[in-house]
């Protein structure tokens, strides 16, 4: 018997702002295109803009402190002279669970060998064979190796590229450390943003033609996470305040090997490794993913993870062990120089120690709902990147095609933006926000934190989804008033997410890629082959059927 579904219920954080203002009193700003966020989906976008319009992009904190930077693994691509496009469209679409769309799966597959190309044309330094062509490693879920990589370092290098390209870059200013307070929106739609940039009292007003989201992720909702700081699900929140559709977020991908200490954000510890040759073992030190997956531990990552909770709940430990071994010191510090150094600071010598790891929440699948071209539902606001809910990913992410969705989606909302081109046509807006203004910030953040992860973690049920509903609806509750300063809003954005995962994964009566119910352990095509998208003001879920994603983002 299906549970009731409760309303969404945000209370105070259904408000449309997060503070009051009069744009009239504030500094103004203006650009043709804004981007807000600098990893790969931000920085491609201003490149690629940069060309024909005034962009100015921004950053929450230094240009390079994103989850681009982070990604260890690489980016998947059908280069290889034994792949093509169709195994990597079917690989993507067994993953996906039921609920990629085919359309965007083939349009940014196709487009990856030239998009790949291009990041070379930039300084991007992919790791070669000994007979100079690209070397290709296996991941899983992947039929054939696929993903290029720059050692273990992947996401470091692409950043450090785009970044020293887009510094370079006269028609791109760069604003670092300013914090996105909202989405500006009138009856044309989404006009451009407010901005509190650090020590200011105040915000300042952006005026952009078009604003493209490339927040990233929400991985600090959780306790236990590969996710920096910054990742707080900003972009999300402020558009799900401005009255985008938000889909599918009730997909958390939680990477299964994240190495187990006192680190924060924890260090990942790629399946680059596993794809390698290394191992998974329980506490009688026996491989148990033999038995689990026909790929055993190049299972796609919701199975591992899993299968990790279960051991881990077996053997009463907090932890697997990793056992690279046999893989010897000399090759792993060659190839796995970022994870010998984690590990080497941690206190374990990866070529002669079993290593600790334990699953992490890693990827938001879901966010801001987009067509093929990265256009949201709300007119002149555009998202990319981990920020964006596509259609590329389904229910679960196919290892290394999220800085892969960043990079052709950026591409693909340039050349809609040059088309268009966009310009600034500033109004006067003016917010109230009653109420007074909220405290005990960093108590409720642990608490979010705390009930995410006990409740709405790898393996949920409805007891314990509806326990963080209610939870979260209380926390909302005392949160009223306005936002007066950065970290207070970042609070309200967590509580905003997280209500929305909770809630999305309370209504899916089934079990799908990365969103396992212990109460309804499976897939159920005939009543849940859609997809859930969300919107401010509406107390139940849109249901769209797969592939129509596209007539419902325009």
């Amino acid at each position: 018997m299906r549970p009731v579904s409760a309303p969404l219920d945000l209370g105070p954080l259904d408000r449309r702002y997060l503070l009051p203002f009069d744009t009239d009193a504030l500094a103004h700003r203006r650009c043709d295109v804004l981007v807000v966020g600098s990893g790969i989906a931000g920085l491609v976008a201003a490149l690629h803009a940069a060309s024909f319009a005034k962009v100015l992009l921004i950053t929450k904190a230094r240009l390079s402190e994103t989850n681009t930077w982070y990604a260890q693994g690489g980016i998947a691509g059908a280069v290889g002279e034994a792949d093509s496009v169709e195994l990597h469209v079917a690989d993507t679409l067994v993953v996906g669970q039921g609920l990629c769309d085919p359309a965007v799966v083939r349009a940014v597959v196709s487009e990856a060998p030239e998009a790949l190309a291009e990041l070379e044309a930039l300084g991007v330094a992919f790791d070669r064979t000994p007979e100079g062509g690209i070397a290709l490693a296996r991941e899983g879920g992947h039929s054939l190796p696929r993903v290029l990589h720059s050692g273990d370092a992947t996401g470091a290098e692409v950043q450090d590229a785009l970044t020293a390209a887009a510094w370079a870059h006269d028609g791109i200013e760069i604003l670092e450390e300013a914090f996105l307070v909202d989405l500006l929106t009138d009856e044309r739609g989404c006009v451009g943003a407010l901005v509190l940039e650090r020590g200011a009292s105040e915000p300042v007003v952006v005026w952009s033609g078009a604003t493209v989201l490339a927040t990233g992720g929400c991985g600090q909702v959780y306790r236990v996470t590969t996710n920096p700081e910054v990742a707080t699900g900003d972009g999300i929140a402020a558009a799900w305040r401005a009255g985008a559709l938000v889909a599918d977020v009730e997909f958390v991908q939680f990477h299964p090997t994240a190495l187990d200490s006192g680190a924060s954000p924890k260090s990942l510890i790629t399946e680059a490794l596993r794809g390698e040759g290394a191992y998974l073992l329980d506490c009688e030190h026996k491989r148990f993913m033999l038995d689990a997956h026909p790929l055993a531990e190049l299972a796609p990552r919701d199975v591992v993870s899993r299968e990790i909770e279960r051991v881990m709940a077996r053997c009463g430990r907090p932890n697997v062990w990793l056992d690279a071994r046999h893989l010897g010191e000399e090759f792993l510090r060659r190839r796995f120089p970022t994870i010998w150094r984690a590990c080497e600071e941690a206190g374990f010598d990866l070529s002669r120690d079993l290593v600790p790891v334990a699953p992490a929440a890693h990827y938001m699948v879901g966010g801001v709902l987009t067509d093929g071209d990265g256009r949201t539902s709300l007119p002149g606001l555009y998202a990319s990147g981990e920020a964006a809910s596509s259609g590329l990913h389904g229910a679960n992410r196919l290892a290394s095609n999220s800085l892969l969705e960043g990079l052709v989606f950026s591409r693909r909302i340039a050349r809609v933006l040059e088309r268009a081109r966009p310009r600034p046509a500033p109004a006067r807006l003016v917010a109230s926000v009653e109420g007074d203004a909220a405290c005990g910030t960093a108590l409720v953040r642990g608490r979010v934190q705390r009930l995410m992860s006990e409740r709405v973690g790898v393996t949920r049920a409805e007891e314990g989804l509806a326990a963080a509903c209610a939870e979260l609806s209380e926390l909302a509750a005392g949160l009223g008033g306005p936002a007066l300063d950065a970290a207070a809003m970042e609070c309200r954005n967590l509580v905003t997410v997280a209500a929305l995962i909770a809630r999305a994964a309370r209504e899916r009566t089934e079990s799908r890629g990365v969103h396992f119910r212990s109460d309804f352990p499976a897939r159920d095509d005939e009543r849940w082959r859609c997809r859930l998208a969300w919107r401010r003001g509406e107390r139940e879920p849109l249901r769209m059927p797969v592939g129509e994603t596209q007539e419902v983002a325009r």
